[in-house]
């Protein structure tokens, strides 16, 4: 990929992200428990990782949350990202929502989009959504009104309410309730026929298209088509996940991630070189001591502190990738002299928001991305070297 390329995709990138009210402040919250009560003032943003989120405060701006148990009660003004195991949505969101977990259920009124994908997914009847909804989903319940359309996949799939427009599914099975009322189309893949209670009503036409289930022992796989919509909010899960981890550890170690971010793109192939070389010898001595019974408990204590850099690398690379096209389209360093390499909120949604783009991009954008790596994988190893002395 060109400089040129490169510098084009993060302008118009950087113009979307900041289109809007780019004047609010962000709040970072993280550890075993945040609670954001309703008394609490929350003036922009909010990024929260814990445990157990829980918010009750209403929020003027974007919320972005992530943790095994999330509540969120109070009213989002802008859109809401969550991504845990069980997340409950019941306050008012005033954009769009995209949640991913276990079980999602979604009770308040949403002025944009919902895309939520998890085992279950429940829309309860006291949720409105003013826009369009796309679910996937083990099994999904939809009993709030929906003005927008419907596209839903996976597994069994229950309509109980008003949809305003269109509906697609394909899942294993589709169950439309008495109080179900479609004023658009329906069109829907299954191995089965649609179940329909007395009182449903499909306004439109009905397009239904038998999927045979595949065979057990079966060894040649069919070709399948892309189901847009999973790979949609599987790549926002991964996204939101990313931009979480990457905004708290800026946050509590802001000078840390600035220093090595610096040492990187001041030396990217020393240390690109140095990360390809713990890439390589880190699991072959691992799995050297695994050999001898007195290594096991060290190689296992080395595996985990491996992946656990090797995690902090992805996220990194994103943080330095941001930081040489930011510095590459402003002309600016870290003090807004062309010194230095910058870190701030922006770089690191710029990075995070590119490289993932990257990353859908075969082979040429997996070699960049990697190269990244191997640069953020060596840097990180060696402040944990400077550190360790």
């Amino acid at each position: 990929m060109s400089k040129k390329l490169l510098f084009i995709s993060a302008a118009l990138l950087l113009g979307l992200c900041a289109m809007g009210k780019p004047a609010l402040a962000a709040e970072f919250k993280s550890g075993q428990m945040v609670n954001v009560s309703a008394t609490d003032k929350v003036n922009g943003d909010l990024y929260a990782a814990a445990n157990d989120v829980s918010v009750d405060a209403n929020l003027p701006g974007d919320a972005f949350l992530a943790g095994s148990i999330i509540r969120v009660s109070g009213g989002v003004g802008q859109s809401l990202m969550v991504a845990g195991s069980m997340v409950n949505v019941m306050g008012p969101v005033g954009h769009a929502l995209r949640v991913a977990g276990s079980q999602v259920t979604i009770g308040g009124v949403v002025e944009g989009d919902v895309m939520a994908a998890g085992g279950m997914v429940y829309i309860l009847p006291t949720a409105v959504i003013k826009g369009d909804l796309y679910l996937a989903a083990g099994s999904a319940i939809v009993e709030g009104k929906v003005l927008g359309n419907v596209k839903a996949t996976g597994g069994e799939v229950a309509l109980r309410s008003e949809v305003g427009k269109d509906v697609y599914v394909e899942a294993e099975g589709l169950t439309l309730g008495s109080q179900a009322k479609l004023d658009g189309n329906l069109a829907y893949k299954s191995p089965k026929e649609v179940t329909m209670a007395d009182g449903a009503k499909v306004v439109g036409g009905v397009d239904y298209k038998k999927v045979e289930r595949a065979e057990r022992g079966q060894t040649k796989a069919e070709p399948k088509e892309i189901n847009w919509t999973w790979a949609l909010l599987w790549f926002l899960g991964i996204l939101i996940s990313n931009l979480i981890v990457a905004y708290v550890g800026w946050y509590f170690f802001r000078q840390r991630v600035t220093d090595i971010t610096n040492n990187i793109l001041n030396n990217f192939a020393k240390q690109m070189g140095w990360g390809f070389v713990w890439l390589v010898v880190i699991p072959i001595a691992c799995v050297v001591l695994l050999i001898t019974i007195l290594g096991i408990p060290f190689s296992l204590f080395f595996l985990l502190i491996y992946a656990l850099f090797v995690s902090l690398a992805k996220i990194l690379a994103g943080i330095v990738l941001g930081s040489w096209l930011w510095k590459l389209i402003t002309k600016k360093g870290a003090n807004g002299n062309g010194k230095g390499w910058p870190v701030d909120w922006k770089v690191i949604l710029l990075g995070i928001v590119v490289m993932s783009l990257l990353m859908l991009i075969p082979v040429i954008g997996w070699v960049i991305c990697f190269v990244f790596f191997l640069a953020a994988l060596g840097g990180i190893m060696t402040a944990a070297k400077a550190i360790a002395k």
